[in-house]
């Protein structure tokens, strides 16, 4: 579905890449890294959102009647915790904007999931907490009709009540949409538990490590906490 290939992003005190990988439909994968490690400037280079140094992010199947950045404008949506509108916009009228951008706007599915997520739509955007916003961000993606999803720390600053809600209601999404390929990048590995992911992508010093579900070992938190701070794994216990 969408490839990275040797995308790489550099700053005067860090160089992100080069990195490769390859998402397929329906695929869940967990993007590990503590903070600062560049699982944010990653996410942002998928969606389209900053020019790589070096490097594409393209479809493998692609729109022939589009230009590759505009493709994936179109059909990737990263969902965070920063919305893109105007703050006196209500959440109604914020979906009306999105109507207006995106070719394929689905306002059936914006709206039904809104509802699952107990959205106020007539709360104004500026006023909407963290956990809020991160809703509907979750919601325009779905509207949007994206076919990646790529969800960045989407708990991050939440108090514990609204990141167990949260969590559930992403479950409860990634359930009735199992053809979304997902990726979610946080540095709280606990909720692994929530995206059960096919795949781990461990970034330290702007390299990826990738393990799958036969590298039954990665999955331990002791593991993958050593790898987070430099470590690597010279052998795989019960891999396949």
């Amino acid at each position: 579905m969408l490839v990275v290939d040797q995308l790489v992003a550099g700053y005067s005190r860090f160089t992100l890449g080069p990195l490769s990988l390859t998402l397929s439909a329906g695929e869940r994968v967990a993007l590990l890294g503590r903070n600062g490690a560049g699982k944010s400037t990653l996410l942002s280079l998928m969606a389209g959102q900053r020019q790589a140094t070096t490097g594409t992010v393209r479809f493998a199947d692609p729109d022939t009647l589009l230009d590759a950045r505009l493709q994936l404008r179109r059909d990737v949506a990263y969902v965070g915790a920063t919305l893109q509108a105007l703050p006196w916009y209500t959440v109604r009228r914020h979906f009306d904007f999105l109507a207006s951008v995106h070719s394929r706007w689905n306002a059936a599915r914006a709206m039904d999931l809104a509802r699952t997520l107990r959205l106020d739509l007539d709360a104004v955007t500026g006023t909407l907490s963290r956990g809020n916003l991160v809703k509907v961000n979750l919601c325009a993606a779905w509207g949007q009709e994206a076919t990646v999803l790529l969800l960045d720390e989407p708990t991050a600053g939440l108090d514990p009540v609204a990141r167990t809600d949260l969590l559930h209601e992403l479950r409860l999404f990634l359930a009735v949409h199992p053809n979304a390929a997902v990726v979610y990048a946080t540095h709280l590995l606990d909720e692994l538990r929530s995206i059960n992911p096919d795949r781990l992508l461990v970034l330290h010093n702007g390299a990826l490590q990738e393990f799958d579900r036969a590298d039954t070992r990665a999955f331990d938190v002791d593991v993958l906490t050593a790898i987070m701070t430099g470590a690597t794994i010279t052998t795989v216990e019960g891999a396949a």
